[in-house]
């Protein structure tokens, strides 16, 4: 790819200066966002690794993170088993949404849903029946070629994926994933163990053998991590927040083994959590070394979860603060803008050398949120610590309407620093160019030319 980029080298995909969601007054906003529009990006995370089917134009449009507005809206009531029902006719099916979408629709999640389905649909409106129609007809011809035409429009060269289970790639050598692809090992599931079920999981790595103690385990885990390895995993991803506070403790390897070995002595025993935190911990911490070892980042959830009631406070950035400081030699990925804990999230970026601070998905959570941070972050924090976007999402039209918030946004708060004066138009390109593409491409080593303001 061209290293540079200049402001009228082709067309943009959006309407000029910006989507159709909202702008600001900063005089340098519409040459900016016509520029960001031209800038090469790497999604940081997904959870795709390719076309995606989708043939109900309703549970298509309810089926992404709008749904949890939908449901804090009074819409669970509308659900049966997370869907509209089925057995109603498509209008009603449609009045239905429209009664909770009604009273949800100025949210970022459900402006950003209306933008992919405008850049990948041509779709203005679903405020009228006639309207959804007219688009629910249009998605029936939905194929395989919406996902590597929207990925090359939107100028997306590259994708880390966590798909949750990569034995699948590793073991049969399934290549059906898209040449987008860059893929994270999934951890949680190496440490959050509670029965002997989820020990010998690992058990054919190390010949079928039974794993009897921790150092089989570990001998299991590490013939599986350098499969990974071998494969070409670009960093690591941990999600335990959705279960756990993040807040790891360091116990002895013996504290961890007096939990291992109740384990696999009951083999129908599930242990809860106050039996099994030391050794969650203690393999965590040793994951951590296999990081270090190899040089890949962590990438590491903190921050708001995805769907509705669920606990925040255990999520907070400020709980990894004696990890992030005991494996000084491991970088740190940290997710979602920490969302709502802004000022700690500042302080870990500017504190410490080996934190990473990374909007993906933030940037349609709260784009204010996003804005503010971006604007204080250039202020605090190196800028070459910052990562724009990821998707975070399943379909390609959702990855659309996500990025073109995050081109909004991005746009608004370096327009906004341009015009007070704290930097030049130049600077606050580059730094888009850093934050879009440069810095993932970076700390991810997918060694992609680097993109050089001009």
């Amino acid at each position: 790819m061209s290293a540079d980029f200049n402001v009228g080298d082709r067309a943009g995909i959006y309407v000029k200066g910006g989507s159709k969601m909202y702008s600001c007054n900063a005089k340098s906003f519409a040459k900016l966002r016509e520029y960001i529009d031209k800038l090469p990006v790497i999604e940081t995370h997904e959870h795709y690794t390719n076309y995606q089917k989708a043939e109900d134009a309703i549970d298509f449009i309810i089926g992404n993170y709008y749904m949890s507005d939908f449901m804090s809206a009074g819409g669970e009531a509308a659900l049966t088993n997370g869907a509209i029902p089925r057995d109603l006719s498509e209008r009603e099916r449609y009045e239905l949404f429209m009664k909770y979408y009604r009273k949800s629709d100025k949210t970022a999640y459900a402006r950003g849903m209306m933008e992919g389905l405008r850049i990948c649909w041509g779709v203005e409106s679903i405020d009228t029946y006639e309207d959804f129609a007219k688009f629910a007809q249009a998605f029936k011809s939905r194929g395989a070629s919406i996902y590597t035409d929207t990925m090359d429009r939107l100028l997306i060269k590259a994708k880390v994926v966590d798909i949750f289970d990569l034995t699948g790639y590793v073991d049969q050598k399934n290549d059906s994933y898209s040449k987008y692809c860059r893929f994270a090992f999934p951890l949680p599931s190496m440490h959050n163990l509670h029965s002997k079920h989820d020990v010998m999981k690992l058990q054919r790595y190390i010949g079928g053998r039974p794993i009897i103690c921790l150092d089989d385990y570990l001998e299991a885990f590490d013939a599986y991590f350098q499969k990974c390895i071998d494969f070409g995993i670009v960093c690591i991803k941990d999600q335990s927040a959705y279960d756990r506070p993040i807040n790891y403790g360091n116990p002895t390897k013996a504290e961890a083994e007096k939990a291992f070995n109740d384990i696999v002595f009951d083999p129908r025993g599930v242990f809860g959590d106050d039996r099994v935190r030391a050794l969650d911990d203690w393999l965590f911490q040793y994951a951590m070394r296999k990081a270090a070892k190899y040089d890949i980042p962590v990438q590491i959830h903190t921050g708001h979860m995805a769907g509705i009631r669920n606990e925040i406070a255990k999520t907070n950035a400020a709980h990894l603060i004696p990890t992030i400081e005991l494996h000084a030699d491991v970088k740190f990925d940290l997710f979602h803008g920490n969302w709502p804990y802004m000022d700690e999230y500042l302080f870990i970026g500017k504190n410490y050398p080996n934190a990473w601070l990374n909007l993906c998905w933030a940037q349609s959570i709260d784009p204010l949120y996003c804005v503010e941070f971006m604007k204080r972050a250039v202020m605090t924090v190196p800028h070459n610590k910052i990562m724009a976007f990821g998707g975070d999402t399943g379909h390609i039209e959702w990855v659309a309407g996500y990025l073109s918030l995050a081109r909004d946004n991005v746009a608004i708060a370096l327009s906004e620093l341009v015009d007070s004066g704290w930097l030049s138009f130049g600077e606050a390109g580059q730094i888009a160019a850093d934050w879009f593409f440069n810095n993932p491409n970076e700390l991810f080593k997918l060694e992609f030319d680097a993109i050089t303001a001009v």
